[in-house]
């Protein structure tokens, strides 16, 4: 009798202190440290912080909420911050984030619903609660959140020394607010819609003009850094009614040579692995199946920040003289400036709602209720065996990474321009729409020759 009343005790006790971790947030901290100055190598500053006495798992119900910094560093858009959890899953906070004379991270915080918005719209010295460019929600995984989790810290460009003066995490329940998690996933197919044009999920790419209209600069031909540059940022929305999803099988080529992964070609360009694009399906009876076709190739792009894999000739960018014609009309003229097919790696970095501008493409706002898959894939890294961007995701690429910016020819003339940015210019791609695969938009130059 006494064993069973202790038994139940013990019951009650232990369910107490499992609802007051699920009720109460729990912080850790961890001093600073020096961030190092980029040396023409690949490194990263680690920081670990020590996380115990948390709940066995972490998910949509208690979980990562927040992580916390503060450095001191004269050029923001130097530096790219992931966090590592101790299973392994990382994901960015902030990537090239500032223009290139922002400076400072001020008390500045990561939160699915940070209420500043995407820290890639923010500007420099950041300061409150930001949309980080990946997804927390990624990290809140089922997995054992005690051990040890680090902040990875790597400057990206030569002159400038910072300090991490601390950083901490925030666990609490409902972790992840607008997470964006539809009904519709692999797991729960009877939640999914048939496409209207038959049983193919296939994906929709668009370029969003809020991203690229607000992100561009343009530099004299004189600058020190970008001579010549026209930098411009680049998201790519999935608005279809499946994921894009590419995986490859270990199939490495020199144009029609077998080889093995790490071989240099002749053309003194890596070897690339085969793709496929695995297209869902949805029966009547509401079940998944897929087909895979060949497309692009992939290869692993070792430059600093990078450091993962790239689907190749995925954008070109162009430049193009607008002619003025007669009554103030203008058409397009010649193509001033043109992009090599720039290869870029594929990830959720964010999510679309209607509850602002940032997916608006068409006069939409695209989110939950205007998406009928919303959600469907979950691609939380660029990995060479997949990658991909769910159905009402998008993969942001920054005005500060490393090809985002085209070249203007020195003696060209201030004035009228477009530039157009061309999604899968090889068109390699199965796609539900390919008539919305360019973007093209009006841009003034003043900085070049009068």
């Amino acid at each position: 009798m006494h064993l069973l009343v202790f038994n139940r005790l013990s019951f009650f006790f232990v369910f107490f202190l499992s609802n007051q971790n699920l009720t109460h947030a729990q912080y850790f901290n961890t001093p600073g440290a020096k961030i190092r100055d980029f040396e023409g190598v690949f490194r990263i500053d680690s920081i670990p912080i020590t996380v115990s006495g948390l709940p066995l798992k972490i998910d949509s119900s208690f979980g990562l909420a927040k992580v916390c910094l503060n450095i001191d560093h004269l050029r923001t858009s130097d530096l790219k911050i992931e966090l590592l959890s101790p299973d392994g899953t990382s994901i960015w906070l902030t990537n090239r984030n500032g223009s290139e004379s922002g400076q400072n991270y001020m008390n500045t915080c990561f939160r699915s619903n940070g209420f500043n918005g995407y820290v890639h719209t923010g500007k420099a010295p950041f300061a409150g609660e930001f949309i980080p460019d990946g997804r927390i929600s990624f990290l809140n995984n089922g997995q054992n959140p005690n051990g040890k989790w680090y902040l990875l810290v790597q400057d990206l460009a030569a002159g400038e020394k910072g300090v991490l003066n601390y950083f901490n995490l925030e666990f609490s329940a409902s972790p992840n607010p607008n997470s964006g998690l539809g009904g519709c996933s692999f797991e729960t197919p009877a939640l999914c819609r048939l496409a209207e044009t038959g049983s193919a999920l296939l994906p929709d790419l668009v370029t969003l003009p809020f991203f690229t209209e607000s992100q561009i600069k343009e530099y004299p031909q004189d600058d020190p850094n970008y001579p010549g540059h026209l930098k411009l940022a680049i998201s790519i929305a999935n608005l279809g009614d499946g994921p894009m999803e590419v995986f490859g099988l270990h199939e490495w080529r020199c144009a029609d040579t077998i080889v093995d992964s790490t071989t240099i070609c002749p053309d003194g360009k890596k070897a690339r692995q085969i793709l496929y694009q695995r297209i869902y399906s949805l029966s009547e009876n509401k079940k998944l199946t897929f087909t895979d076709v060949a497309t692009n190739s992939n290869y692993y792009d070792d430059k600093p920040g990078h450091n993962h894999y790239h689907v190749d000739d995925w954008v070109e960018f162009r430049l193009v003289k607008l002619k003025k014609r007669r009554k103030g009309k203008v058409k397009r003229g010649p193509v001033v400036s043109q992009s090599s097919k720039i290869s870029y790696c594929l990830f959720d970095s964010g999510i679309c709602n209607e509850n602002d501008n940032v997916c608006r493409f068409e006069n939409i706002n695209y989110g939950a209720g205007s998406l009928a898959n919303y959600g469907l894939g979950g691609y939380s890294s660029c990995q060479s065996n997949k990658q991909g961007i769910s159905v009402g995701a998008y993969d942001t690429y920054g005005m500060m990474y490393e090809g985002q910016f085209l070249t203007i020819p020195k003696g060209t003339r201030n004035g009228d321009y477009l530039v157009e940015v061309e999604l899968d210019p090889l068109n390699k791609v199965a796609e539900k729409n390919k008539a919305n695969n360019l973007l093209s938009f009006p841009v003034t130059l003043r900085k070049q020759m009068p």
